[in-house]
């Protein structure tokens, strides 16, 4: 995989800059047949004329090359930067079409290095994370894997694993020696270890997708609780319509707004009632519809004003994961226990709400290390799986059977990091990534 490859590493669209990126081998030709003065290019950007395949002039621009492999890529690298109007950056990326390049697949860049063993697959990941996160937490999340600390764990795990399959694997080879350097119970507590800490980790990946890619959450109860107050405080605007009148909402009301380490969706759906109006009947059951696809619910009952729909919602959402509101606190107090007493009008209880939700989508803390891609959730469970398998098997099936288990949590290791290419791992994992990453 080194042919020349040329995509537009900004997003599309008019600004002051874009760049236009090439690597493979072979750039020498092509750039010679879409730059003046290529033979002149440097590491540091020199002014260069752009032209098109016939000749004909389409900017100038800025151009820098650097030779393999000591690139991102590990091949010949060169990025172009011209003005950002889109009929120029389709006019060299034609131009170096023409030339003999052809168009990166998504994530192709990115792919190449991982190839060249100039990044690793959780590094890679982080790429894409830094790309898509939608929130300071999910930036930092993916520094981490960036700067290699997650990396560096999974190197850690892998060590000691590998250490107890030697061990196991001498007790096999020569069985009448004493190589061994561990005894039964210093292996089954370090694999032990392995196992529960890999287990942790992949039970973040819900928190570290919502750090990166933000969360739904939907606000429900009965009518006149006062969602739609409570949503338009949260989004910080009057969004939805407010109304004494049950029934004012009658669709489902979407707006972003920043939570804490979180960017959310919130949904003010329609307030449940028996109703003959099939208007807000069809509201209700749309609301039903996206209730179901979100992460978190808020319900909004009203403070002091209980209703008989009020046990019904109650029971409906218990096993779903929520916060209970009673909003109202600037008509009448009393909150009952384990729940969150708020004020639409005033204010009074936003702040704990907004912690309230932070908390239970589990990213109160957002310095810990959290994963975010659910293959390294699946690779970090397999992992966990295979180094418990190996505690249960050495003392009754013995060390073969432990020893098999920790080459499947190895090999799961490998996959995890990329020590292990596997061309439909990389498949899966580049084909989210933007053209030109």
């Amino acid at each position: 995989m080194t042919d020349p490859i040329v995509a537009p590493a900004t997003a599309w669209g008019r600004s002051p800059l874009a760049v236009v990126r090439l690597t493979g081998s072979g750039l020498d030709p092509i750039l010679a047949a879409v730059l003046t003065g290529s033979q002149r290019l440097q590491e540091t950007p020199r002014r260069v004329g752009i032209r098109s395949a016939n000749g004909t002039p389409i900017d100038d621009g800025l151009a820098w090359l650097r030779r393999g492999p000591r690139t991102a890529t590990g091949q010949d690298l060169c990025e172009i930067t011209v003005h950002g109007n889109p009929l120029i950056v389709e006019a060299l990326v034609q131009a170096c079409l023409s030339a003999g390049a052809r168009t990166a697949r998504p994530g192709e860049f990115t792919r190449r290095a991982v190839l060249g063993g100039h990044l690793d697959l959780v590094r890679a990941e982080a790429v894409d994370q830094v790309i898509r996160a939608t929130s300071p937490g999910g930036l930092d999340l993916a520094r981490t894997g960036m700067d290699g600390r997650l990396s560096r764990r999974l190197q850690e795990w892998h060590e000691a694993l590998l250490a107890s399959a030697a061990d196991l694997e001498a007790r096999l080879d020569y069985p009448d020696d004493e190589l061994t350097l561990a005894s039964d119970d210093e292996l089954i507590r370090g694999l032990w270890a392995v196992s529960v800490a890999c287990a942790a980790l992949a039970e973040t990946y819900d928190a570290g997708r919502a750090l990166v890619d933000g969360v739904r959450i939907a606000l429900v109860g009965p009518v006149n609780a006062g969602k739609s107050s409570l949503f338009n405080r949260l989004v910080g605007s009057e969004r939805a319509l407010v109304h004494a009148q049950p029934g004012t909402t009658r669709d489902v009301v979407e707006a972003r707004c920043q939570l804490g380490p979180l960017q959310a969706t919130l949904l003010d759906t329609a307030g449940e009632r028996s109703t003959e109006d099939p208007v807000e009947a069809a509201g209700l059951a749309l609301a039903q519809r996206l209730v179901a696809d979100t992460d978190l619910l808020v319900v909004v009952l009203r403070a002091g004003r209980p209703t008989a729909a009020d046990p019904v919602i109650l029971a409906r959402t218990a096993a779903q994961r929520r916060v209970v509101v009673y909003n109202g606190l600037d008509q009448a107090r009393g909150v009952p226990d384990g729940a969150l007493g708020t004020s639409a009008v005033t204010g009074e209880g936003l702040d704990a709400l907004q912690d309230a939700i932070v908390a239970q989508l589990g990213v109160a803390d957002t310095s810990e290390l959290l994963v975010a891609s659910a293959r390294q959730r699946d690779a970090l469970q397999a992992i966990s799986a295979a180094a418990q398998e190996a505690v249960t098997a050495l003392p009754v099936a013995g060390p073969a059977v432990a020893a098999d288990a920790l080459t499947r949590g190895l090999e799961q290791l490998d996959v995890l990091t990329g020590a292990d290419t596997r061309e439909e791992v990389l498949d899966a994992l580049f084909a989210r990534f933007c053209i030109g990453k």
